[in-house]
């Protein structure tokens, strides 16, 4: 007998596609509803699972773009669809390339019958999450560093799955999470009848074909092949371990009392407004801070200020400086800042800067990954060849920081190794590994999502950040200029918050830890692992289709 390679019709498979990636949005912050991903990833799977590469390829299209395109809209708030559409289409390239490898892949692996053809359709699933393991690390990494956005894992980051992240990273869990929804996919596409391959092609035997089609539907029987059940159960075995696995725990070293400050500024690009008032909002609501800490009779180790907080070149403003001095002295503890600096080239970068009771600190972090077609603008001439009013618009130039990832603050609680992100940092796996490799014990992401205003955006970087934290086993503070802010335990839960788009601050103790997670220790081998299945898998497929074609050409 042999397995005929069914795939689904086209009226039924760009309509599965077009559900799965919205489905997947669905499960994203704003709304949430993790649940989706499962449905989402199936469908998406099932869209293009044993089709030609070419339908593969438009499926993994529609796919995306029913994601990406509402996924990410909050880029058009203030600057309009060009920088939108651009960010979908590179987005768009990713996803076709999964469709039609993903598409190559199954309909190449899944030929055949007999012995083997179980083995065959597991090893299908499990290459069909590599490939989208490899998407997700590709996009993160092309063009201008990627964009590491809308990965399956990060829908997962108010779930019970989000505990094993910290065994097997980012991309693990992705991974995982895609195997156990195509694994149901592949077995379902298994047929028992004889194959009708040749149906199509030349002059059609309409009474074999009907012979061949009897014998398919009398071997279909109602009750599904024995194997269904098990492959059920074995992917809702593998969800529910993922969500039953603790969190990894790593030893304390003490305890920090931290405090963020939250302006509910207008520091969006296009916000009317004069110099000074973002400074201005975060002075005043620490004033507040420290007021309600003096009257309950508490003090606080460390206050973090979110990024762009101290306004453009904090160094040359005395009276800022001294604004900022006179807080820390007040509070009896150091304030960490965001600033704008300029550098002797002319270029500038987006920076971290610590104040105490003396003045400006020596300790400095420098953004590592700006972000292109905002702070910095990759192939100026080019661009501007093509859209010269939005290319003017980025008129500063942000370089790469080079300085290290976390630095020593001395705090009231002793010296902390605090490892800094500043804004789109905390989605960067590398930016992870970086700061626990120079020895963090806590993690500062200092952020200003003032130009998404009131769309999801800053609920989606939260939901990385919370990720983050499971992740490298440590608490993250996470304040921005207008929200969303929190205070997150090593474990993803929320400590203390900030009512978006409100002043005000947020208080709480944390742990200090020291070492490394599984996931920070093996995690790139991981997320390579997964690619590398993914790679052998697409070349696997191209030896057996030129076997194929080698034997029929006999």
């Amino acid at each position: 007998m042999t397995a005929f390679r069914r795939a689904l019709p086209w009226w039924a498979a760009l309509p599965a596609a077009a559900a799965g990636g919205f489905l997947l949005d669905v499960a994203s912050p704003g709304l949430a509803w993790w649940p989706a991903v499962f449905p989402a990833v199936a469908l998406i799977c099932a869209s293009v699972w044993n089709q030609r590469a070419r339908f593969g390829a438009l499926a993994g299209l529609v796919a995306g773009a029913a994601f990406w395109m509402p996924h990410i809209s909050w880029l058009t708030l203030y600057l309009g669809p060009v920088p939108w559409l651009g960010l979908c289409g590179m987005m768009l390239v990713w996803y076709v390339l999964f469709g039609a490898g993903a598409a190559f892949v199954t309909r190449a692996l899944g030929a055949g019958g007999g012995r083997g053809r179980q083995g065959r359709t597991v090893a299908q699933a499990l290459v069909v999450a590599g490939l989208w393991v490899l998407r997700e690390q590709l996009q993160g990494w092309w063009p201008y560093d990627g964009f590491p956005w809308g990965r399956v894992a990060h829908v997962l980051a108010d779930s019970p799955l989000a505990q094993s992240v910290s065994w097997v990273g980012f991309a693990g869990l992705s991974g995982l999470v895609v195997f156990a929804c195509a694994l149901p996919v592949a077995f379902a596409f298994i047929s028992r009848g004889r194959g009708l391959r040749g149906a199509g092609r030349g002059r059609r035997d309409w009474s074999g074909l009907a012979a061949s089609e009897a014998s398919r539907m009398e071997s279909a029987s109602p009750t599904r092949p024995p194997q269904t059940g098990l492959v059920l159960g074995g992917s809702l075995a593998l969800i529910v371990i993922l969500a039953l696995v603790p969190a990894f725990r790593l030893p304390e070293t003490g305890t920090l009392r931290v405090a963020a400050v939250q302006g509910n500024s207008k520091s969006a690009i296009f916000d009317d407004r004069e110099s000074g008032e973002v400074l201005d909002d975060h002075v005043d609501a620490t004033l507040d801070l420290l007021d309600g800490l003096e009257a309950r009779g508490e003090r606080v180790d460390l206050i973090v200020w979110p990024e762009n907080s101290a306004e453009f070149e904090v160094r040359s403003n005395r009276l800022a400086e001294r604004r900022i001095e006179n807080l820390a002295r007040r509070a009896g503890a150091p304030i960490a800042v965001g600033t704008v600096l300029e550098n002797p080239d002319g270029s500038y970068t987006n920076s971290s800067l610590v104040f105490d009771g003396d003045g400006l600190t020596e300790l400095r972090y420098d953004k590592r990954y700006p972000v292109p077609f905002a702070e910095y603008m990759p192939n100026r001439d080019f661009f501007h060849a093509l859209a010269p009013d939005l290319v003017d618009l980025v008129q500063l130039e942000y370089s790469k920081g080079r300085l290290p990832a976390a630095t020593d603050i001395d705090t009231p609680a002793g010296v902390v190794r605090s490892g800094i992100a500043i804004c789109f940092d905390i989605i960067f796996d590398e930016h992870a590994v970086a700061m626990v490799d120079g020895g963090a014990q806590v993690i500062l992401g200092q952020t200003n999502n003032a130009d998404f205003g009131r769309t999801d955006e800053s609920a989606q970087q939260l939901a990385i950040a919370r990720l983050r934290a499971v992740e490298t086993g440590r608490a993250l503070v996470n304040i921005s200029t207008v929200g969303t802010s929190a205070i997150v335990a090593p474990g993803g839960r929320d400590l203390a918050a900030i009512e978006p788009h409100t002043a005000g601050s947020m208080v709480a103790e944390i742990p200090l830890v020291e070492g490394r997670t599984p996931a920070l220790a093996v995690g790139a081998a991981v997320a390579g692992a997964w690619m590398a299945l993914g790679g052998a898998g697409l070349l696997a497929a191209v030896g057996v289709r030129a076997a194929r074609r080698e034997r029929s050409g006999r």
